[in-house]
C-alpha cells in the first residue's frame, strides 16, 4: 500500500494525507432520542411545557428503611433538562444489601422509571426494565458514599426504549505510552544513498485568519510559526531524516546529495519521555484517518546548507476557498499546543494520552450523524477523539480557537479529571442538569484561560460572516443559578482572572486564584468526589483547599452574585433560595 494519498497541488506546496493504521476504531454516536406519550388522567402540564411525574421511592439497607416522594420533570424537548434526572444519596458505614424501589403516584401514565447507583461517578448497578410505572433494584454494596439516580422515560411503545442516557461513562484510564525515543534525525531503512549528505534548514509557518466580531476577517491574516511539529525529508517515498520544528518554526535536517527529495511537515506534535504527547490532525472522511501534511516541491541538490521555507496558506481567494485550505490543520494543532502548554506549567512531566483531532472540509453541521461522510452534527469530543466542523459557508472551526480549546477541555476532563455530564443540546438561558452545566461551563471557561481571552467566538454562515460570542466576564445571566451555563462559566473564569480587572471591574469578584487552584481541584477532589460532578463539588473542594486569607468568603460572594447560596457541601444541601422551574428541585440530593 502506498503510504501517502495525494489530495491537491498548487505552484509551490502540496497537501497530503498520511495514511495511518489503527488497531481498532470506535464510532461513538450521540443520539438525543425524542419520546412521546399520551398523558394519564393524573398528568398536569406545567407552565414550561413539561409534565411532572412523582414516585414513592423506598431505599432500604442495614439500619435504615425510608420512603420519600420524589418527582421528575419530563421535558418534551430533551433528556438533559433540570429535573429529568433526580438524585438521592446514601452513606453506608459497612457492607450491606441495598434495595431500591420506585412506584408512580401521579403524573404520566404509563411512566417508565429507571434506577442507577453510582460510586465516585462510576455506575455500579442499574435497573432499566420496561415495566410500567415501577422499577426495583437490589444489590450488595460495600461501605462508602453512593448516589442513586431516578430517571423518567416515557414512550408510547416500551419496545422503542433505547438504552437510557441517564448514566455516565466510567473514567478512562490514562493510556500507557510506548514511545521509545526523542532523538533528532531518526533514520529508517531506505534505498537512498547516504554516503554524501547535505544539510537543509528553513522556516515553516501557517496563515491564521483572525476574527472580527463574530466573522472571520480574511483581511486580517498573519503568518505564524508551526511549532513543535514533525518535519521530515522524504526520499524515494520513505522518511530519510526527521526532526521537530522549534518554537520559532525553524528546522534543520540532512538530505542525500543529488537525489530527489522533498520536505514534509505533518500536522502532528510528538514528544517522547516525560512529558510526552501525541497530537495529530486527521481526516475522518478518508479511510484510516490519514494525518494532514504539507509538502515542498521536490528538489535535487548537491549544495550544502540550502534553505527551504514552507507556508501553509488559508486557501481564501477573495470570495471563497478557491485553493486548498492547507493552513487549517496547522491552526488546529497550534491551539492544542497552547492548551498543552498551560497544563505543562502545572506538571512539567505530564504524559498526555494520544489524541486525534478529526477535521475535514466535508465536516458539516447536519444530522443524522455519519462521521465518515462528514455529517458530524457539531464539533464534539467523543470520549477518545475530537471532531471539528470544516464545511465552508456552513460552519468552519479551524480558526475558532475557543471552540477547539473547549473540546480539548472535555479531553482534559476525560483523562486527567472527571465529567459526569450526560451531554445533549444546550444554549444560553437553558435550565439544565447540573452535570451537563458544569462540563460545558468548564469547557468554555477553560478555553478562555488557555487563550487568555474572555471572548468565546464561534464563526459560521455564508463566507464565515455570522456566528455568536460569549463574554466570560459577563455576569448578567438569563436565569442565573447553579443550573445556568452562563452563571457557572462566569464563576469559573472569575476564579481564574485578576479580581476587579480595570477593564471590567465586577462588584462580586474579589477572587483571583489562578489556574493552579482550578487544576488542583479538577485533578484531585473533583476527580474523586462521591457526588456527581457539578459546581457544588467543585466549589466546596476549592474552598477546602484555600481556607485562608478570606478566600472562602470571597468565593461565597462570587457565587451569590449568580443567585447561588453559599455552598457548604458537595451535594448543594445549602441551596434554599433558588428553586427554578415549575416543580420543586430541592434538595438536589434526597438523603436516605
Amino acid at each position: 500500500m502506498q503510504p501517502f494519498l495525494h489530495v491537491s497541488t498548487n505552484t509551490d506546496l502540496m497537501i497530503y494525507l498520511l495514511r495511518t493504521l489503527s488497531l481498532f476504531s470506535v464510532v461513538f454516536l450521540i443520539a438525543c432520542s425524542k419520546s412521546s406519550s399520551t398523558p394519564g388522567v393524573n398528568a398536569v402540564a406545567l407552565d414550561n411545557g413539561s409534565v411532572e411525574t412523582c414516585y414513592d421511592v423506598r431505599v432500604s439497607y442495614t439500619g435504615s428503611n425510608q420512603a420519600k416522594n420524589i418527582c421528575t420533570t419530563r421535558e418534551y424537548s430533551g433528556f438533559n433538562g433540570l429535573g429529568v434526572n433526580r438524585f438521592m444519596r446514601i452513606s453506608l458505614p459497612a457492607s450491606s444489601s441495598v434495595s431500591i424501589s420506585a412506584t408512580r403516584t401521579s403524573g404520566l401514565d404509563p411512566a417508565d422509571p429507571d434506577l442507577f447507583i453510582y460510586k465516585n461517578g462510576v455506575e455500579i448497578n442499574s435497573s432499566r426494565s420496561t415495566s410500567a410505572n415501577t422499577e426495583a433494584l437490589t444489590t450488595s454494596l460495600g461501605a462508602g458514599d453512593y448516589v442513586i439516580l431516578i430517571n423518567d422515560f416515557v414512550y408510547v411503545n416500551s419496545s422503542n426504549k433505547p438504552e437510557a442516557p441517564g448514566f455516565t461513562q466510567s473514567l478512562n484510564q490514562t493510556a500507557s505510552k510506548t514511545l521509545s525515543t526523542d532523538a533528532v534525525q531518526l533514520k529508517s531503512n531506505f534505498p537512498c544513498d547516504s554516503s554524501n549528505e547535505k544539510t537543509v534548514s528553513g522556516l515553516v509557518t501557517f496563515e491564521r485568519v483572525y476574527q472580527n466580531g463574530v466573522a472571520l476577517n480574511y483581511n486580517s491574516v498573519q503568518p505564524l510559526p508551526i511549532q513543535k511539529a514533525l518535519v521530515e525529508v522524504v526520499c524515494n517515498n520513505l522518511v530519510y531524516s526527521s526532526t521537530f520544528s522549534d518554537f520559532n518554526g525553524r528546522y534543520n535536517l540532512v538530505f542525500p546529495s543529488a537525489q530527489t527529495s522533498f520536505i514534509r511537515v505533518k500536522a502532528k506534535m510528538l514528544k517522547l519521555g516525560n512529558p510526552s504527547w501525541d497530537f495529530s490532525v486527521v481526516d475522518n472522511t478518508t479511510v484510516n484517518q490519514p494525518v494532514y501534511a504539507m509538502d515542498s516541491t521536490p528538489f535535487t541538490e548537491t549544495t550544502d546548507q540550502i534553505n527551504k521555507d514552507l507556508v501553509a496558506k488559508s486557501g481564501w481567494t477573495g470570495s471563497g476557498y478557491g485553493a486548498t485550505r492547507v493552513s487549517a490543520p496547522f491552526a488546529i494543532l497550534d491551539t492544542v499546543r497552547k492548551a498543552k502548554e498551560l497544563l505543562i506549567t502545572q506538571v512539567s512531566t505530564l504524559n498526555f494520552p494520544a489524541l486525534k483531532l478529526n477535521w475535514s472540509v466535508k465536516n458539516i453541521k447536519t444530522t443524522p450523524v455519519d462521521l465518515f461522510n462528514g455529517a458530524i452534527g457539531s464539533s464534539f469530543f467523543d470520549g477518545t477523539e475530537i471532531y471539528l466542523l470544516g464545511a465552508e459557508n456552513n460552519d468552519t472551526d479551524e480558526f475558532d480557537e475557543h471552540v477547539i480549546a473547549h473540546e480539548w477541555g472535555h479531553y482534559f476532563e476525560e483523562y486527567f479529571s472527571r465529567s459526569d455530564s450526560i451531554g445533549g443540546e444546550h444554549t444560553t438561558g437553558d435550565i439544565l442538569d447540573i452535570r451537563l452545566i458544569f462540563g460545558e461551563s468548564f469547557g468554555n471557561a477553560l478555553s478562555a484561560m488557555i487563550l487568555n481571552d474572555a471572548f468565546y467566538v464561534d464563526t459560521s454562515g455564508s463566507q464565515q460572516k455570522n456566528g455568536f460570542f460569549i463574554n466570560m466576564e459577563n455576569n448578567n445571566c438569563t436565569n442565573p443559578g447553579w443550573y445556568s451555563e452562563c452563571s457557572v462559566q462566569s464563576i469559573l473564569y472569575d476564579i481564574y482572572d485578576p479580581m476587579g480587572a480595570a477593564n471590567s471591574p465586577e462588584a462580586n469578584d474579589t477572587v483571583s486564584l489562578t489556574f493552579s487552584a482550578i487544576y488542583d481541584v479538577m485533578t484531585g477532589a473533583q476527580r474523586n468526589t462521591p457526588a456527581m460532578t457539578s459546581i457544588f463539588s467543585f466549589i466546596k473542594s476549592l474552598k477546602n483547599q484555600n481556607p485562608f486569607g478570606g478566600v472562602p468568603g470571597d468565593i461565597d460572594l462570587l457565587t451569590s452574585g449568580q443567585n447561588i447560596d453559599p455552598i457548604q457541601d458537595i451535594y448543594g444541601s445549602s441551596q434554599i433560595n433558588n428553586n427554578p422551574g415549575a416543580t420543586n428541585q430541592l434538595p438536589l440530593y434526597q438523603p436516605f
